[in-house]
């Protein structure tokens, strides 16, 4: 019988913001606060996003991300190996070993037209279609799941957005994460 996790009275994003404010007064919670609670956020939505493809298409959340980007891709659905890497924010050695394994599956290929590419499959597209069908039919952030309204979910879509043009902006924080 699977065990429920209870969250703490008041909820973890309070407790939190509770301790440090108690061990570090010094501190303004509003330089730190973002980070934890976008850091926890995007770990709830990985892992319950991977476990999801793996149990309906036998996916890694990982390899997920790498048909979705070749999907969002356009036109022929293919990139080259650096677009992908840089795009996903992994090593080449990552997208080499995923590209490996979904190219065992058929859901990509490898392609020699102007340096290599990446490309999907009639199977790698039509997972790909499925899977975005899924996420925006169950997504975690869905006004069915959370508590914000539309109008709030906008805001809050396009302050994620103008943090992450902040972040690419910035040559210091791309290396960073290369």
């Amino acid at each position: 019988m699977a065990r429920t996790k209870i969250a703490p009275a008041g909820g973890h994003a309070r407790d939190i913001a509770t301790s440090w404010a108690r061990e570090r007064p010094d501190l303004d919670p509003l330089d730190y606060l973002l980070s934890i609670y976008l850091l926890r956020i995007g770990r709830i939505i990985d892992r319950v996003g991977s476990r999801q493809w793996e149990r309906i298409f036998g996916l890694s959340g990982a390899e997920m991300r790498v048909l979705l980007a070749l999907r969002r891709a356009g036109g022929d659905y293919a990139m080259r190996p650096t677009d992908l890497f840089r795009a996903l924010l992994v090593t080449s050695g990552a997208i080499t070993k995923k590209v490996d394994r979904m190219s065992a599956a058929g859901l990509v290929k490898r392609i020699k037209e102007g340096g290599l590419r990446v490309q999907l499959t009639a199977k790698g597209k039509q997972v790909a279609d499925k899977a975005m069908t899924e996420i925006a039919r169950s997504a975690l952030m869905s006004r069915s799941r959370v508590s914000l309204s539309r109008q709030e979910r906008k805001v809050l879509a396009k302050l994620c957005e103008k943090l992450l043009l902040d972040f690419e902006a910035d040559a210091g924080v791309l290396e960073l994460i290369e």
